[in-house]
């Protein structure tokens, strides 16, 4: 039970041009599928490890929000989920309180303008899908590609619907699928209604981060770590629901301990190099942004994906190293 393709699901985007460089191809199919049977029980037993202390821990009852403020300007912080299943009500007092007092709401990156899908389109075309005929199975074993076939299978995609995807992008794809086919909405994901209820109080928008610097990092890991997210992400296709189910769990709970064990470190997200590429490195870019917002008087609700805020490379950790007291668990 693996969170890999969970926390990439907490994106969007896709692509690369040029000539496709093969994965070199297992000599013995049947040796590499035991060698990845190892690895995942391996996987899976940390996960139910981190799993059950995360369900030990506790939280204050309802999704975590922290503040930071000087004299004129005060930063509401709080953690979203991306996806989630219409019927959950994870609305506080806490939340209602900062959203009606916020004249700027500030997101990770503009997912709802027409601008932001012409930007989108253009990062699909460019480094989301192979170019010159290139071909997904093409960097896959005979053992992955058959892995691969299973998850689709089981969102019910043909194997030729992704064949022309990089595959983190493929990735993001099974991983949106497989949420969705579980029951999660995106439409019912935070930003979504936060989104539409500030459009029509008419509050500004302001975001961290472009849909390059958003994907970038995730589409410019080398061609190995891709697949490897990609095949992680098929593993643990028919496990997704119930580990989501737990991360909004642990977010509703406002539980940052347990979604820390959950969601942000690298044993679960599968590799340093994912886990730079999707959390650290974008928390490092973040944290003194958010902390040039003192500067400018006003109050702003900062919402973004509930992993950045949790663990020891957390947007909160690193404000709280450089000396900004930050209130809140």
């Amino acid at each position: 039970m693996r969170t890999r393709g969970l926390a990439v699901s907490l994106i969007f985007a896709f692509a690369l041009a040029g000539p496709v460089a093969c994965r070199e191809q297992a000599p013995d199919p049947a040796a590499i599928a035991a060698q990845a049977k190892a690895a995942k029980a391996e996987q899976d037993a940390a996960a139910e490890a981190a799993l059950a202390a995360a369900k030990a821990s506790r939280g204050l009852g309802e999704p975590a929000v922290w503040v930071l403020s000087d004299s004129d300007t005060t930063l509401y912080i709080m953690g979203t989920v991306h996806l989630l299943r219409p019927e959950l009500d994870w609305r506080s007092d806490e939340i209602d309180a900062a959203m009606n007092a916020a004249d700027t709401l500030v997101f990770e990156a503009d997912v709802s303008s027409s601008e932001a899908g012409a930007e989108m389109m253009k990062f699909v075309r460019e480094k989301g899908l192979f170019q010159n005929g290139g071909q997904l199975t093409n960097l896959l074993s005979d053992a992955e590609t058959i892995e691969l076939q299973a998850a689709l299978d089981y969102v019910g995609l043909p194997l030729g619907a992704v064949q022309n995807m990089r595959p983190w992008f493929a990735a993001v794809n099974l991983s949106v699928m497989q949420m969705t086919k579980d029951g999660f909405d995106p439409n019912s994901g935070v930003e979504q209604v936060l989104i539409a209820e500030g459009a029509l109080a008419g509050k500004s928008f302001a975001y961290l981060e472009t849909v390059d610097d958003q994907l970038g990092r995730l589409a410019g890991l080398p061609n190995d770590v891709q697949v490897d997210f990609l095949i992680s992400s098929a593993e643990s296709i028919d496990e997704g629901a119930q580990m989501l189910d737990a991360l909004v769990d642990e977010w509703a709970d406002g539980d940052v301990t347990g979604l820390g064990l959950l969601l942000a470190n690298p044993d679960m997200m599968g590799s340093d190099e994912v886990y730079d590429a999707l959390l650290k490195e974008r928390n490092e870019t973040w944290a003194p942004k958010i902390a040039a917002m003192l500067e400018t008087p006003g109050t702003r609700l900062i919402a973004v994906g509930a992993g950045h805020l949790a663990g020891d490379d957390s947007v909160i950790a690193m404000l709280r190293a450089d000396g900004f007291e930050v209130t809140g668990p």
